[in-house]
């Protein structure tokens, strides 16, 4: 299992750096999409891309690193939470908005499959967390074996 957990950690490390990197190059068109999200006030849109993105590329870097691994998988369960919500918000209050997912492979647009995806994402979070809970941890351990 522990190595299930790593390359699941590893593949929500890439999806979490991807996704801030590509909105970074593509800045102006997330602030945009997060403006027509429909639980997002536009006014407030401009303000909450930077930590959006910053928060992602956190996340990335944290499942990489086995001592931030714990809690970069709770944060990722979080943020993947709150953009699934977002996403479910725009599917009956703003149909057909663009998700600000992926700028360098598509447009996307917030869909059922977009939810999906991320219930997946969520799901995968929450066993990288889980399972690290169940590890022992290298600074838990005495050095030297006794007591």
């Amino acid at each position: 299992m522990k190595h299930v957990s790593l390359l699941s950690a590893v593949f929500l490390a890439v999806v979490f750096v991807f996704a801030g990197s590509d909105k970074i190059f593509h800045f102006d068109g997330f602030v945009n999409a997060l403006s027509s999200y429909a639980v997002v006030p536009a006014a407030v849109a401009r303000y909450l891309a930077l930590p959006v993105v910053l928060s992602e590329l956190w996340v990335g870097l944290g499942l990489l690193i086995p001592r931030w691994r714990r809690t970069a998988a709770l944060a990722a369960a979080v943020l993947l939470a709150v953009f699934t919500v977002a996403l479910i918000g725009n599917l009956y209050f703003s149909p057909g908005s663009i998700c600000g997912c992926w700028f360098t492979l598509t447009l996307g647009r917030s869909t059922r499959l977009h939810v999906l995806q991320n219930v997946v994402l969520l799901a995968l979070a929450v066993s990288v967390w889980l399972d690290d809970r169940a590890m022992p941890r290298l600074r838990d351990e005495p050095l030297h074996g006794g007591t």
